[in-house]
């Protein structure tokens, strides 16, 4: 999976963009699943075991998803942070 952080022009944007991600990434799996379970309690007469169970689902793909977001910046940083060094480098050389 290849994310694009170039396109975030200030760290303030990129910070916005990860603050979005988390929130929908927290969220989202917790409304998502967390619904289906409390709709298959309510049909199955089984409260609130499968509520309780989606609800831990949706925890463990929460982590899932914000562990592969941080494994990509740190990666995104560490090239950014390899080229940096690149080009003082080749100021120096060039010095």
């Amino acid at each position: 999976m290849t994310i694009k952080f170039d396109k975030y022009t200030s760290t303030k944007k990129l910070a916005m963009a990860m603050a979005a991600y988390t929130s929908v990434s927290i969220f989202g799996p917790l409304v998502l699943i967390g619904g289906v379970g409390l709709w298959l309690d309510k049909i199955l007469g089984t409260k609130p075991v499968i509520l309780f169970t989606s609800v831990f689902v949706a925890f463990i793909v929460t982590n899932i998803l914000l562990y592969r977001k941080t494994k990509a910046i740190t990666r995104w940083i560490d090239k950014k942070s390899q080229e940096a060094e690149v080009d003082k480098e080749q100021k120096n050389k060039e010095k």
